[in-house]
């Protein structure tokens, strides 16, 4: 079984690759970089993992990345997550976040994967909370208040729409 993680040399990424080897050793665990990635979250990693270069926001590195590795699973984490950065750089924030996402999903379709996609959430989707909505549940209604907020919450509803319309999960 192969695991590609996207955002693997971030903070939950790195983290996610530590947890799948110490307690899955049977999973191949693969990694998308950029060229340009930091990656002291996972030096300590590097003779267990597999990395390979790609940009979620090329449509055509995605394609070669799923294509070479062909996952059973996508742990899909890569993004621009920082608020304060959404609103100095919000075209940057959707197409990452958004288009990124479109990306993997047409990418795994037209190589016909039947990959298994995980997609990360954000407690930024629910926004503005009243006091008699705490705790949040997920029945609160979406009030985003950034273009992160927003981004995350396309986010999920692109992984509703292909899962209701090509059966992707």
């Amino acid at each position: 079984m192969r695991a590609l993680i996207t955002g693997i040399t971030g903070f939950a990424g790195s983290h996610l690759a530590d947890y799948i080897l110490e307690n899955h050793p049977h999973v191949e665990v693969y990694g998308i970089v950029r060229w340009r990635s930091r990656t002291e979250n996972i030096e300590h990693l590097r003779e267990k993992i597999n990395l390979v270069e790609g940009d979620i926001r090329d449509y055509i590195s995605v394609k070669r990345v799923l294509d070479e590795v062909r996952p059973d699973l996508i742990f899909h984490l890569a993004a621009q997550s920082f608020v304060p950065t959404s609103w100095k750089a919000p075209q940057e924030t959707l197409t990452t976040n958004i288009l990124g996402q479109t990306n993997i999903f047409e990418a795994v379709r037209e190589l016909g994967l039947s990959t298994a996609i995980q997609i990360a959430g954000s407690s930024e989707e629910y926004g503005l909370v009243k006091e008699d909505e705490v705790p949040i549940k997920e029945t609160n209604p979406l009030r985003p208040l950034s273009p992160y907020a927003v981004s995350k919450i396309a986010q999920d509803f692109l992984g509703y729409q292909y899962f209701m319309s090509y059966g992707m999960g």
